[in-house]
């Protein structure tokens, strides 16, 4: 019972690991090191808008099975300044070319007229496999905006 009531002279934290790495080592019923919690799954800054194509990979970032939640969209910058890319057309896939399963479908950025963020929803192809196991993500861009560039933050859950 050291730990009941440390007092205000404690210099340590109660959560001293970083938690970069959720491996489940307690069993199947108790969660492990980060308890599988919503997170960062890959990301993507300053993805040049003002081609089209493959503009960007999206590499995961430490997970082997993983199952994506939201697509966060932010920083939306025109020739390095605040400004609209409302009409860059982009798509979020698992193999080159807009090939593979489907995270986010192809569309316009509705919204990004400042560095306001965007929240979209995997497709639903990506809601319904559940689980990927493929890495990096493609960003596809079927529609430029001259000196366009923005944030891209992938969430989910890790399931290995």
């Amino acid at each position: 019972m050291a730990n009941v009531n440390p007092g205000p002279a404690v210099t340590s934290t109660p959560s001293q690991l970083a938690v970069l790495t959720p491996v489940n080592t307690l069993g199947p019923t108790v969660p492990g090191q980060g308890g599988n919690a919503l997170r960062l799954i890959c990301v993507a800054r300053a993805v040049p808008l003002s081609g089209t194509g493959d503009v960007v990979t999206l590499p995961i970032i430490n997970a082997s099975l993983w199952s994506p939640v939201t697509i966060v969209f932010s920083n939306a910058l025109v020739n390095g300044v605040s400004g609209s890319i409302a009409a860059a057309n982009v798509g979020i896939f698992t193999a080159a070319a807009g090939g593979g399963t489907v995270i986010r479908t192809a569309g316009v950025l509705t919204g990004m007229t400042t560095s306001a963020v965007v929240l979209v929803n995997p497709a639903a192809a990506a809601a319904a496999a559940l689980s990927f196991a493929t890495t990096p993500l493609f960003l596809n861009a079927t529609v430029a905006v001259a000196g366009g560039t923005v944030d891209c933050f992938v969430y989910g859950y890790d399931l290995s």
